[in-house]
């Protein structure tokens, strides 16, 4: 019966025949080819250029409706947010610059 053999950590060692050997070198992705952005115009060439020009512009990546969708809900509730500490810290301007006869007849009672 033939067997099979690897070299594990110096030691020989018998191994499966359905194993898998593992990669002889790392795993290399080719370039993104040049294109033209579609915010500003510039030529992008590359990954690095586009994870730029993406954090240049406040964009990320499209992944799909469904992630798109979450991102939305996620934007608008910190708008809405944002639009609440707005609307309470004026309210609270508008009550430290009322004269005291305005604020006597807005108190609770």
């Amino acid at each position: 019966m033939r067997r099979r053999y690897r070299y594990i950590n110096g030691v020989l060692t018998e191994v499966p025949w359905a194993s898998k050997p593992s990669a002889a070198a790392p795993f290399v992705w080719n370039d993104l080819p040049a294109y033209e952005s579609p915010i500003d115009g510039r030529v992008i060439d590359g990954r690095r250029q586009r994870r730029d020009d993406l954090a240049r512009h406040g964009c990320r990546p499209y992944e799909g409706r469904e992630q798109e969708l979450k991102e939305a809900s996620k934007v608008k509730a910190a708008q809405e947010a944002q639009l609440d500490r707005l609307a309470e810290r004026m309210a609270h301007e508008a009550w430290a610059q009322a004269p005291e006869r305005v604020r006597k007849h807005l108190r609770y009672k």
